[in-house]
This record gives C-alpha cells, sequence and structure tokens, in this order.
C-alpha cells in the first residue's frame, strides 16, 4: 500500500493530481484513527472512495469492515472504531443521529466531504451530548468522483434533468425544482474541488445556456461573497488564477455519439465502466472469476501505458505481454530443487498477479474484437468520422453511405440509430433525406418512440442551440481546428474526430477565447477589467473545464495528450455531471421525450 506524503501532497496539489489529493484524504482520515476500524460510507461517499482506494489497502489500514449509513445491519462491534466519511447533508445528518442513538461502535471519527452547515454541526453534538460518543468532526473536500488524476464527475441522480430540450435555455421561464436541485449538487462538488485543489478559480461561461450561467453565478457568489475568506488561497507571485471554464454539453453533442477506437473510450462504449469498474456478464468464453474487473491506472501498469492508445496497438501490446508471461510460466515450471520451490513460493503472489492481470486485458480485447466483427464497426465508424470531420461532405452520397451502414443486418438497431442522428445533425435542413433515413430505421424495425430520439437532439443541441463551432466553419475557430489536428496528427482513419473541448482549451490558452461567447462571472466592472488585463499580460496557467451533461473518454483522452505536451501551456483538469457513452446519451434524450412531444406527431409525420 502507498500511503500519500506531506511532501507528495504538495506536489500533487501543485500538478492539480486529483488521484493523488484524493488518496491524501483518505490517508490522513484513516491514520487519525488508530486501531482496528470499520468505514461507514453514503451512496456518495462509497463511490469517491472507490475509485482511489482498493478493498486490498483499506484491508491494509486496518479497516475491518465497510457499512453504508443507511445499511439495516444493527450488530454491533464494539471492537471498532467507526471512521465515518459522508456527504454533509440533511438526510445524513439524520441517519447520523439515529446511529448516535444506539451507537454500535466504540466511538464515532466523522469527516464530511463538504463544508458542513453549523446548524447541522448542532444537530450532532445535541444528539451526542449524553454518551459522547464522537471523537472528532473535520471537513475533507472530496465531495466529487475521481477517475483519473485529470478527470473528475460530479455526479447527479437523473442527467435527463440538465440533458432535456425544455431547459438549458434563457426564456424567461421559471426554473423546475429538479434543475435547481441539480446546480446545487454541481455547485457543492465543484467548490469542493476549489477547496481541495486550494484554488479560487475566475469563472467564465459559456453564454446563452441556462445552466452554465446558473452554475456559474451560484460558484461566483459562493466563493467571492458568501464564503470568501475559506476559498481566499491567494496567487503565487508573478502568476494568473486558474480559471475554470463552465460549458454545456449541447455544444458537443457529436463525440458522445462517435465510435472509440482508444482502449478506455472503447472498453466504455461497448462494455461499460462505472467508477473505473467493468462487468463482463455472463459471456461464455469468461471466467466467472473474470466477469467483475477492475479498469484503474492507479493499480493497472498495463491499463496506465496504454489507456490512451489505439485499438491496434492495444492488440500488439496485449499479444507481447501473453508472449511474455508464457515465459515466464514455462520458467516456474522448472522446478527440480527444494531451492526452485523456495524461489516459486516467494514468486507466486507476483506470478499469480500477473496471471490474472493478463487474463483480464486477454478478455477485454477478446470481447471488443467480437463485437466490432459482429457489429461491422469498422464501416459505420468510417462513415461517422465523415459526418463528423469532413470539412464539406456530400449530403447525397453521405445519405447513400448511411443507407448501406441501415441496410447491414450485422449492424445493432443503436448503430443505425447513431448514425442517423449524425446525419440529421450534420445536415440538420434537409428535411427531404432525414425523412428518407427515419423511413428506413423505421423499416428496420425501430419503435417510434426511439426514432424520435432524431428529433430530439435537434431540439436539445441542433444549430440554433449551439455556440461553439462544431463543424469548424468559422474563421477563428477553424483556425484552432486546424492547429489542433496538426499538432495530434491523423493516426487512422477512424480517430480523425477531435472534440470541441480541444479547440476551446487551445483558445483558452492563449487568451482568444471570446469574451462576448464565454464572460466572466463577474459583479463589479473593475474586478473583470483586472482580470482581463492579467490575462492578456499573461494567459492561465491552470484551467478546470466543467461539461454540464457530461463528459466522454474521448474528451479526457484529449486532455490527457494536452497535459502531456512538452510544450503545454497550462494544466488543464476535466469535469462532468456524470459520465457518456452513446446508449448513456441516447437513453436520457429517450427519457426527455414527453407526451407533448408525441401528441404532436411522429418524427416521420412531422418530417412530411
Amino acid at each position: 500500500m502507498t500511503v500519500v506524503s506531506q511532501r507528495e501532497r504538495q506536489e500533487a496539489l501543485q500538478a492539480m493530481d486529483l488521484v493523488k489529493v484524493a488518496r491524501s484524504y483518505v490517508d490522513k482520515m484513516l491514520d487519525e484513527v488508530p486501531g482496528y476500524k470499520a468505514l461507514l460510507v453514503d451512496r456518495d461517499t462509497v463511490r469517491m472512495l472507490s475509485t482511489v482506494y482498493s478493498q486490498t489497502e483499506l484491508g491494509g489500514q486496518s479497516v475491518f469492515c465497510t457499512e453504508r449509513i443507511d445499511s439495516n445491519d444493527r450488530r454491533e462491534h464494539m471492537e471498532l472504531k467507526a471512521v465515518v466519511f459522508l456527504r454533509p447533508t440533511r438526510e445524513n445528518i439524520t441517519k447520523m443521529k439515529k446511529e448516535l442513538k444506539s451507537p454500535r461502535f466504540q466511538s464515532y471519527h466523522v469527516f464530511f466531504s463538504n463544508i458542513l452547515q453549523e446548524t447541522m454541526l448542532t444537530d450532532l453534538a445535541e444528539q451526542d451530548a449524553m454518551k459522547e460518543m464522537i471523537q472528532q468532526v473535520q471537513e475533507f473536500y472530496s465531495d466529487y468522483v475521481v477517475l483519473d488524476p485529470y478527470h473528475f464527475v460530479v455526479p447527479i441522480l437523473k442527467l435527463d434533468v440538465i440533458i432535456n430540450p425544455r431547459m438549458s435555455r434563457l426564456d424567461g421561464h421559471r426554473t423546475p425544482a429538479s434543475e435547481l436541485d441539480a446546480i446545487d449538487r454541481l455547485t457543492q462538488g465543484v467548490s469542493a474541488l476549489f477547496l481541495s485543489l486550494r484554488r479560487r478559480p475566475v469563472i467564465r461561461y459559456q453564454s446563452g445556456s441556462e445552466l452554465a450561467t446558473r452554475l456559474a453565478n451560484n460558484l461566483y457568489n459562493l466563493v467571492y461573497n458568501y464564503e470568501r475568506v475559506q476559498f481566499d488561497f491567494g496567487v503565487r507571485g508573478g502568476e494568473t488564477p486558474a480559471v475554470l471554464l463552465i460549458l454545456d454539453r449541447r455544444d458537443d453533442p457529436v463525440t458522445p455519439l462517435l465510435t472509440q477506437w482508444t482502449y478506455q473510450a472503447m472498453v466504455h462504449e461497448l462494455i461499460g465502466i462505472s467508477d473505473n469498474k467493468v462487468s463482463l456478464g455472463n459471456r461464455p468464453n469468461v471466467h466467472k472469476d473474470f466477469r467483475d474487473i477492475t479498469l484503474s491506472a492507479l493499480h493497472d501498469d498495463f491499463f496506465r501505458q496504454h489507456m490512451h492508445s489505439n485499438y491496434g496497438d492495444v492488440g500488439l501490446a496485449v499479444k507481447e505481454v501473453v508472449e511474455n508471461f508464457k515465459g515466464e510460466s514455462d520458467q516456474t515450471r522448472q522446478i527440480s530443487s527444494i531451492e526452485d520451490m523456495r524461489r516459486f513460493v516467494m514468486q507466486y503472489s507476483d506470478y499469480s498477479s500477473k496471471q490474472k492481470n493478463v487474463t483480464k486485458h486477454v478478455n477485454l480485447m477478446s470481447v471488443i474484437s467480437e463485437t466490432i466483427d459482429r457489429r461491422g464497426l469498422m464501416e459505420t465508424s468510417e462513415v461517422e468520422q465523415e459526418l463528423a470531420c469532413s470539412a464539406s461532405p456530400s449530403a447525397s452520397a453521405t445519405q447513400d453511405a448511411v443507407i448501406k451502414v441501415l441496410q447491414n443486418p450485422g449492424a445493432s438497431q443503436m448503430d443505425k440509430l447513431r448514425l442517423v442522428m449524425l446525419y440529421a445533425l450534420r445536415f440538420e435542413s434537409d428535411r427531404e433525406r432525414m425523412h428518407q433515413l427515419l423511413y428506413r430505421l423505421n423499416l428496420e424495425g425501430l419503435d417510434e418512440t426511439t426514432i424520435e430520439v432524431v428529433l430530439q437532439v435537434l431540439k436539445y443541441a441542433g444549430k440554433a442551440k449551439r455556440k461553439g463551432d462544431l463543424y469548424g466553419t468559422r474563421t477563428m475557430f477553424s483556425r484552432a481546428k486546424k492547429m489542433a489536428k496538426a499538432l495530434k496528427g491523423v493516426e487512422n482513419v477512424y480517430t480523425q474526430h477531435t472534440p470541441l473541448v480541444s479547440e476551446t482549451l487551445s483558445l483558452l490558452a492563449s487568451n482568444d477565447l471570446p469574451a462576448n461567447s464565454y464572460p466572466y462571472a463577474s459583479e463589479a466592472g473593475d474586478e473583470l477589467s483586472h482580470w482581463q488585463a492579467q490575462y492578456k499580460k499573461s494567459p492561465p496557467k491552470e484551467a478546470i473545464v466543467f461539461i454540464i451533461g457530461g463528459t466522454t473518454y474521448e474528451e479526457a483522452r484529449a486532455v490527457a495528450e494536452f497535459n502531456e505536451r512538452p510544450d503545454a501551456p497550462m494544466r488543464v483538469v476535466l469535469g462532468g455531471s456524470g459520465l457518456l457513452n452513446s446508449q448513456t446519451f441516447i437513453d436520457v434524450l429517450r427519457s426527455t421525450i414527453s407526451a407533448k412531444d408525441k401528441a404532436a406527431g411522429s418524427a416521420l409525420e412531422i418530417l412530411r
């Protein structure tokens, strides 16, 4: 087990390494409670812990059991001290008071993942006054889920609250309570990130998006007004402050719809990743011991090295690992003496661990390869890339290519739907051809509600709703797009696409991001002038990019590659309100189709 030292924590803060920062909180939490421990968590903090700390590591810190605070298990463990890690919510305070009323542990050491309101602390103190079971209460700011060192999510219960055509717009209508709750949760999570990184960024946001505007204003009021002192970390001498840039998913609906061809993104697109966990289900060629696996760069050297490699390179790397392991395996069989046996026993643990890791990646690549072949994804992906990347695609020729995929019996219904959605986004005004493609979807057996998703994505993220230059046709963004492609190089026909966030980052790093499209959250004109003058003199060196509506692993890869450039002008952390793949994105859009939408007629009738 590797414990993050104080020096390493300082280095992690300087590099904005979210994994090390989060681990340092867990280390401190567990170190402060000597002896045998139990860990009490809620539905959110268990996720926060699971991506940065393994069960084995918890065991190494004398944690004997982990329980949910809302569990019905009332067994006593008076031999254990309870380390309690909770979000500071009214619901959790109520559950904690119930726990203290009939305590099951020797003592309670309570850590909250964000700022605790004074009234909540008073409630706890009053409940504990008689038995005095609570030994300490602290705030450890980790109110978000870390996926990778540069990638995090602030999970909300229902993404359809913010990926919704009827929301995310400034139209003077009353904002639904569910949307306000979602913005409050995002405010809590992002502000906790500021506290954990010890930064108070300048806040910019995407104009025209009610969600981005509300989140920006909430954060500004919190960190520059209500809790100004707590967030005032200063700025290192001579440096400009970090920037928080809040974007809306609707500006780039293309990236979540594309077939992916790099390892981590492929696994999520074709199988699914949840908090770095992958389930292979009941696939016939996968042994039951390998059906539920962890895919984390923190604990897997092979994955850390190849998570952003393309499909072909990963296949070759897995083959090489298998051959190397086979060589080691052959050597271990040559046991002819007691000394050989002793050496084998000493090496067996490492050998067994390697075997499991090799098997894991062989299984993953086997499932991925079989899926690609069965669904004909290479052919589908070529058409996707043409729709997403071509400077001036032909509506007629591209429609023919789409129809060819629709007629492929191997292509899944979701693949066909994705392709028509991409076509609709690119040729939104060509109603006749769109109607023809929707009719084809109907012939392929897709039901009316599923076909309606094509119109739903246009209502949510059609041309009129987008602010950015999704297809690189406007001069300034077009230059940024060309620059991003030149830096990246075209690895193959399947990975030509560059997510919009790459171009946005290039403009932000050079202080060329237009203030009218991405204004500053500020109440004072002199404050705004001061920030603009600072960035004109020296562009920001650190940025947090937060996408309302969720991130993708393709965007996470783009940020990682941006950070890894030798001449990287800025260090970037990417966050969002969830983690998307095409299935998630389509499911959320489908769930937003209302009775009113259905009453207006089917997609085929509307486009007729």
